[in-house]
């Protein structure tokens, strides 16, 4: 199998893949780079003089939500590489049966991860730089440091998304060692599921995980309840979220499945509802790994909001039963403060959801291209291409539902807990304040985006010729 070849021949199909590597690559150097100018913009209005404090918790901040959006990034890729390996069926297992290995199979769809990772990541850098050079000339004589926007350090992103690119191409590609030659000889282009069922082994590692996040969270919450939070409280709280929330993304072609089942089942009242949700059932992990994305992006966005607003309500409340003089007046300054940081944060982690969006759209294009004998089987018996459209669509939404009904709760959980650990000493036990405008913000805006990311999946699917399906049968 020749990379090169295989990307000449039909380019269409990693063009979602660039599109991730793109804007993932963007996001860091664009951090990178818009760190440089803002430190040296807050060195020219004497902010931070000389202290490099406020330097250094930009970047702490930059990386941490960079690195966020990459590891959503290689979720989308991997699954990518999976369903495009998985559509390769026949040609793999043809190669397979001339002598080729599955090793170096892997290893050459590795390498079309690596060669269209590369051009996109120089493409963003190239972008991220143009950006940071206008913004330079608009802030003008503000910036009297220069800024230096082309050292190493600023490519330590893009560099860092081909390498995530090539090593999740590598994963995605895992399939290859399943596929037999003996798959060659029939006439099935598929003659087994696509998704293997999720191993024993990251059940039993989810579980433990859950476990044991669970656990500190618990105790997190009766410990503010008793006004005996420590600092070393506050680092099992934050060790018990990450525990409870790498528990469900290990766990997630166990936990998420029978979601999809009930999701499917509760908005399957039509035939296009329930013919979208027979898809889903069929696919699980592959479905679930699509939806993990959506998770990360939605979990944190909730989370963040959930913490900020619970932190600023209790602290205005704790300054008010001081008495009339309160803390001198800044109460509004400070719920000021925490509202814009807030609204800072949720930018930066829309770009997650932005890539955790393409991942679906990508799942629902492939699964189109998979899918070309079924759907024009269903043409042909009668089915209008409205209603394909509709099916389409219909997968789509009932997967971002499924991913609002784990998101929205885990990150009012972690949210509520994380402000509960740093006030209880002060307040005690009290109830979260979910920010109901950015919850249904965040979902209808999650639906609205993956229905318009599947209009051109939908399109694609009404093009099959029913006469092309019924001789392929």
């Amino acid at each position: 199998m020749n990379p090169l070849r295989e990307i000449r021949t039909n380019p269409r199909q990693f063009l979602p893949s660039v599109l991730v590597v793109f804007i993932a690559a963007l996001f860091g150097t664009a951090i990178m780079q818009g760190i440089a100018i803002l430190t040296a913009w807050l060195s020219s209005e004497k902010i931070i003089a000389e202290s490099e404090t406020a330097q250094n918790l930009l970047t702490m901040v930059g990386f941490t939500f960079f690195l966020i959006a990459l590891f959503v990034s290689a979720i989308v890729i991997a699954n990518t590489f999976s369903i495009i390996i998985a559509g390769r069926s026949r040609q793999l297992a043809l190669l397979r049966l001339i002598g080729a290995s599955s090793k170096r199979l892997r290893r050459a769809a590795s390498a079309e991860g690596l060669i269209i990772s590369v051009p996109a990541a120089v493409l963003a850098f190239a972008a991220s730089t143009g950006l940071a050079k206008a913004a330079q000339n608009f802030l003008g004589n503000a910036i009297t440091e220069e800024v230096a926007l082309l050292t190493p350090t600023m490519a330590v992103p893009a560099l860092a998304t081909i390498i995530v690119t090539w090593a999740s191409a590598y994963l995605g590609a895992r399939r290859i060692t399943g596929i037999s030659p003996i798959e060659a000889t029939s006439q099935a282009v598929e003659v087994r599921p696509e998704d293997a069922r999720a191993s024993l082994g990251g059940l039993t590692a989810s579980l433990i995980l859950l476990s044991m996040g669970l656990t500190f969270l618990v105790n997190a919450v009766i410990g503010a309840a008793d006004h005996r939070i420590s600092l070393i409280s506050v680092v099992l709280t934050a060790l018990g979220s990450s525990l409870t929330f790498l528990g469900v993304i290990i766990g997630h072609p166990w936990i998420l499945p029978p979601l999809q089942a009930a999701i499917g089942w509760l908005c399957g009242r039509t035939a296009v509802s329930r013919l979208a949700a027979s898809t889903i059932a069929r696919h699980p992990t592959r479905n679930a790994r699509t939806v993990i994305g959506l998770v990360i992006g939605i979990t944190l966005i909730v989370m963040f909001a959930t913490a900020m607003t619970t932190f600023r309500d209790q602290l205005l409340r704790y300054a008010r039963s001081l008495g009339e003089e309160g803390w001198g007046g800044l109460e509004d300054a400070l719920a000021t403060v925490i509202d814009k940081s807030m609204l800072f944060a949720l930018a930066l982690i829309l770009f997650s959801v932005i890539i955790a969006v393409i991942g679906v759209a990508n799942t629902l294009m492939l699964s189109v291209r998979q899918r070309t004998q079924e759907i024009g089987l269903l043409m042909a018996l009668g089915q209008t291409p409205k209603r394909v459209r509709r099916m389409i669509t219909a997968e789509g939404l009932q997967l971002s539902l499924t991913a609002c009904l784990v998101a929205v709760p885990l990150g009012i959980g972690f949210g509520w807990v994380g402000a509960l650990t740093l006030l209880s000493p002060l307040l005690g036990l009290f109830a979260p304040s979910v920010p109901w405008t950015v919850v249904i913000a965040v979902i209808a805006g999650t639906l609205i985006a993956v229905f318009v990311a599947s209009r051109e999946p939908a399109r694609a699917a009404t093009s099959i010729s029913p006469v092309e399906a019924l001789e392929a049968v």
